[in-house]
């Protein structure tokens, strides 16, 4: 239904309360409410910069749901009083057609009012029936409330999980359904009756982790657009599901494929032994208790759905409604995307076309807002980006062919030809990276074009195929029937094929002759007993359970075959999602390691995000990219929206603190007057080391509490403490600092953190070495004692020898050739923002709030010297940064600004 627009134009409020700003708002949080609330009416672009700690994401909040509200009740005025104009015009003409002569031309003109108005009405009727489906809803949430209370247990605590449902199945669980390759087209009246219901406008709030999403929604529930606010909180099945024996396996990829295979279970009957095969043979069906989902019950789901859209919820808080109610929290919160008014969604969900599709989320005249869009054209080509490997594909056509052989006669014609075609695929492309396929071992860059003329796939229909994956699951059927069909032949032969992924073709055939071989006599054995036809008996019926849970213990017990077929239909699904693209706009890198051929894989890289996202931007009525370091923005203009300049607007805000709570400087020399140029051949400059070392000595002797230090590379920081240990450094600095260094494993992080804080609070302090774009720098909150200085020692600039980032600066120098100001060209502008941004991300964890203060020291002669990197800093550093030419200058201003800040504490405390 096409949605009526209103012509008057909306103002945004005056003052912070009209916004209902939780607070008394600083001017700079009323102008982004305002300049925001502005961009979202005009239907246009922003691009806000504002610092952590300047009530970013409650500002995003409150401007777009003060002008959703403003909206609303404009159109619905507007509306009614273009009924009434329409219906007084229709009553005009019709009495001035009485009198006239000229009555066909009255009566023509007459017609035309009268169609507009029959659509305005059916558009008014569609809302009123909207709003009485919002009150249903309300009143089945509350009914649904009243009759978990009944039941509910006196103390008030969580009902145990309900006892997991039986269902027979048998060895056709993995089969194939007839209709595997048949049509997937939405029904023609589901598309009318889609197209007839009326569309609220949404706003879809992204942000990068979960956590930043609920912080989010605690903030708008502190505000007074909470009341009556439709809004729904969406992630994976890894954050969401609450079957604790899903819940335990290891990978999204495992937990999706096992939620998946318990619904396909819960919904099928159960199958009767001794059905017949197609050739007429009896077939004897091993038959064996398993288990559907007990939360997946539909009833279940719409009460949760219900109850808690009106309840403006967390990830944590549906987690909880979902155990309390024995209701699927990612079903329920899927079902309610029609009626949200928000949805908060991780970047994932959004900036994946398929994954938005599936999710079933529409952008079409919506409010996109992206948090933290600092490194969104890094994030979308890394979505789009998708690797498999030579073992990989070995071992995807050795699961398929022994599939195929174990069900050929079971397979329809076209299931079969589907399959014949996925071997076909896995074995050209393995062959592209087999040694004796290649016609050389070095690594190289393909056009996908190119990719499928050598592998010989240019004449299959992908998407096709790709079509029939999605509905047969055949990913799923194949892992399961790998994992549990024949757990014994793959455990003899997997090792085996995996071990000769560098050899010859020739040998790799034998190996699954052999399984193939192995797997019809398995076949013989199983008929053979079937003609013996032996009874079962009820005692045999009555202990199946018992000896199935025997089973599946020695299934555990056993290693796990890792899913060979996703990743190749991952892959596939790249190929095919670049062919709506612009020519060339990707590669796929072929790579080869030459101590070890058999770890051959081809990449699929993204060149063009911005194309990606440009299809984003036409299908929304106006999107917001927000965050606390958006330098450079040009990056942004040019690669995203560039045909469309006009609709975009740029604010970049100060921070709240006062001027003197930031002390920036900028260090090109140490104590002895030894200029700082940590490129890439003086890495292993000992002199220069040797003053990083006195310069950290001083700066911990000045500096009290915590101080965070960021190395460009864990090479240089494994470096840097080699030396301070060689040279008794470390003891030194141990007597002014505890010395921390961060982890190269992501689970002693926390450890990590805790005793860094403790000893940063304490009267000694301690200081923190940590890597430029590792588990530190970003998303973590070093305030107060935690971080009273940063230092960014050099300018992190990735490796330029990278095949992949050469490739991605040659597309950009061919595709926006006189794009960029100055000398410089495309590709060298995003090689220098890459490491500018990870700079800004390292700067912006200190200062989190109005109260806090902190220096910022970075060393290296090139932030003196370059105006062009001063540029790209954030507005409220680089307004605010000294160069000190000498490293005395910088010692003497470190000194008088944590002791004026100590005697302005002093003051404030008495």
């Amino acid at each position: 239904m096409a949605l009526f627009k209103p012509e008057k134009q909306l103002h945004p409020p005056e003052k912070g309360s009209d916004f209902a700003f939780p607070f008394l708002p600083y001017d700079i949080q009323l102008d982004f409410m305002k300049t925001l609330y502005t961009v979202i009416h005009s239907g246009g672009i922003g691009i806000f910069e504002s610092p952590t700690g300047t009530g970013k994401s409650l500002s995003l909040t409150c401007g777009t749901l003060t002008w959703l509200k403003d909206y609303v009740r404009l159109m619905e005025v507007e509306l009614q009083e273009k009924i009434v104009r329409l219906r007084a015009e229709i009553a005009r003409l019709e009495k001035e057609n009485e009198s006239s002569s000229d009555w066909i031309s009255g009566q023509y003109s007459a017609m035309g009012q009268r169609k507009e108005l029959d659509e305005l009405n059916h558009f008014k009727q569609s809302i009123e029936e909207y709003q009485k489906h919002l009150l249903r809803m309300k009143d089945r949430a509350v009914l649904h409330k009243i009759r978990l209370e009944k039941i509910r247990p006196k103390d008030d605590t969580l009902r145990e999980e309900p006892l997991q449902q039986d269902v027979t199945i048998d060895e056709d669980e993995f089969l194939l359904p007839e209709d595997s390759d048949g049509s997937d087209e939405e029904p023609e009246a589901d598309r009318e009756n889609d197209e007839e219901r009326y569309r609220p406008v949404q706003v879809i709030f992204c942000s990068r982790t979960h956590s930043q999403l609920s912080q989010v929604v605690s903030e708008v529930k502190e505000t007074e657009h909470s009341k009556d606010l439709r809004l729904m909180s969406l992630a994976s099945r890894q954050s969401l599901c609450i079957n604790a024996d899903v819940r335990k396996l290891k990978s999204s990829t495992l937990i999706n494929e096992r939620c998946l295979e318990l619904l396909n279970k819960g919904g099928k009957s159960k199958a009767s032994a001794g059905d017949e095969g197609d050739d007429g043979r009896s077939v004897k069906k091993r038959r064996k208790l398993t288990q559907s989902c007990p939360y997946y019950n539909q009833r279940a789901i719409e009460g949760l759905k219900n109850g808690i859209l009106f309840e403006v919820p967390d990830i944590e808080d549906l987690v909880k409604a979902g155990k309390r109610e024995q209701a699927c929290p990612y079903y329920a919160s899927r079902a309610a995307i029609p009626d949200a008014q928000v949805l908060m969604v991780p970047y994932q969900l959004i900036l994946h076309r398929r994954t938005r599709q599936q999710s079933g989320i529409r952008l079409q005249d919506a409010i996109l807002i992206i948090d933290e869009a600092h490194n969104l054209l890094d994030t979308i080509s890394a979505i789009h980006s998708q690797e498999v490997r030579l073992e990989q594909l070995r071992l995807a056509k050795v699961h398929l062919s022994a599939y195929k052989a174990r069900y050929f006669s079971r397979f329809s014609t076209k299931n079969l030809l589907r399959i014949n075609q996925l071997i076909f695929i896995a074995t050209r492309l393995g062959k592209v990276l087999s040694p004796e396929g290649s016609s050389t071992n070095r690594s190289r860059m393909l056009e996908t074009q190119e990719l499928l003329l050598e592998a010989d796939i240019f004449n299959l229909n992908l998407s096709d195929i790709l079509s029939f994956c999605e509905r047969s699951r055949i990913a799923q059927k194949v892992h399961g029937f790998a994992q549990s069909a024949a757990p014994e032949l793959l455990e003899q032969n997997g090792p085996s094929i995996r071990s000769k992924v560098g050899t010859t073709s020739k040998g790799s055939t034998s190996e699954l002759k052999s399984l193939l071989k192995n797997l019809e006599e398995d076949y013989k054995n199983k008929s053979q007993k079937k003609k013996a036809g032996r009874p079962v008996s009820k005692q045999a019926v009555e202990s199946a359970p018992v000896s199935n849970q025997e089973n599946d213990q020695q299934l555990q017990s056993k290693p796990s075959v890792t899913n060979a077929i996703r990743p190749l239909i991952n892959f596939l699904e790249c190929l095919v999602e670049d062919a709506g693209g612009g020519s060339g706009d990707s590669r796929v890198m072929i790579s080869f390691d030459e101590k070890d051929l058999s770890q051959a894989s081809m990449k699929y890289l993204l060149l063009n995000p911005g194309g990606k996202f440009e299809d984003i931007v036409q299908s929304c009525r106006s999107v917001v990219l927000a965050g606390g370091t958006m330098q450079p923005t040009e990056e942004l203009t040019e690669q995203v929206f560039r045909n469309c300049r006009e609709r975009v607007t740029i604010k970049s805000y100060p921070h709240v603190v006062p001027k003197d709570a930031v002390l920036p400087i900028a260090l090109g020399r140490g104590p002895t007057g030894k200029d700082f140029l940590f490129n890439y051949n003086n890495k292993h400059n000992v002199e220069m080391l040797d003053e990083l070392q006195s310069t950290l000595l001083n700066i911990s002797q000045v500096v009290p509490h915590g101080v965070v230090v960021f190395f460009s590379s864990y090479d240089f920081l494994d470096l840097f403490t080699r030396k301070l240990e060689e040279s008794g450094n470390r003891a030194r600095l141990e007597e002014r600092k505890k010395v921390f260094r961060e982890p190269k494993t992501s689970g002693q992080v926390e450890k990590i953190l805790s005793e860094y804080g403790r000893a940063a609070r304490s009267a000694t302090g301690a200081i923190l070495f940590s890597v430029v774009g590792g588990k530190l720098s970003e998303g973590l909150n070093f305030s107060d004692q935690l971080g009273r200085c940063v230092v960014v020692v050099g300018l992190p600039y990735p490796n330029r020898t990278s095949p992949e980032l050469c490739e991605r600066m040659r597309y950009l120098d061919r595709s926006l050739a006189g794009a960029t100001s100055g000398a410089s060209s495309a590709g060298n502008e995003y090689y220098e923002n890459l490491c500018m941004k990870a700079v800004n991300q390292c700067i912006g964890r200190a200062v989190r709030h109005i109260r806090d203060y902190a220096a910022v020291i970075l060393l290296d002669t090139r932030y003196c010297t370059g105006e062009r990197i001063r540029r790209k800093l954030p507005v409220w550093i680089s307004e605010r940064m000294e160069c000190a030419e000498r490293y005395g200058q910088a010692h003497g201003k470190l000194v008088k600004f944590f002791r004026d800040h100590k005697a302005k504490h002093v003051e404030e405390t008495h």
